[in-house]
């Protein structure tokens, strides 16, 4: 009897804490990262597509980003490109994840726009014609 009463109190212990983790609040409006890193892709993906991706993620209290995750993406091939684009969603959770924004009192959730586009007809060998374009969601947070 003991025992099974310990066990009813750990699982009422372990169910409120579940409870209790609700997701943060959304950011405020026009949020806007004080430091972004570029998307790296390996050079032998340059220039094959270009578009954007939705990115979600939490802000913690320091300002670091949390659990990045794309919530949808359109590319679009350039040239001979065909396919799906390989690598560029691990690119951009990468640098997404080293952006910082100003300190907050408590972690908020977060999305942003991350585009990609191809700038000029033959790209140059040796450098990339991608340009990043980090954009503040407008409209939510």
């Amino acid at each position: 009897r003991e025992i099974y009463n310990l066990m009813v109190f750990s699982l009422g212990i372990a169910l409120c804490a579940c409870a209790s983790a609700a997701p943060p609040p959304r950011c405020s409006f026009g949020l806007a990262p004080t430091a972004t890193v570029a998307p790296r892709l390996p050079p032998r993906l340059h220039n094959e597509f270009s578009g954007k991706a939705q990115v979600a993620f939490v802000i913690g209290p320091t300002g670091h980003v949390q659990s990045p995750v794309i919530v949808s993406a359109e590319w679009h091939p350039i040239g001979r490109s065909r396919g799906q684009p390989v690598g560029y969603n691990d690119a951009i959770l990468s640098a997404v994840a080293q952006w910082r924004y100003p300190s907050r009192e408590q972690a908020c959730r977060h999305q942003v726009p991350v585009e990609f586009h191809f700038e000029g007809s033959s790209p140059a060998i040796g450098r990339s014609n991608n340009s990043f374009k980090p954009n503040p969601l407008r409209g939510s947070a």
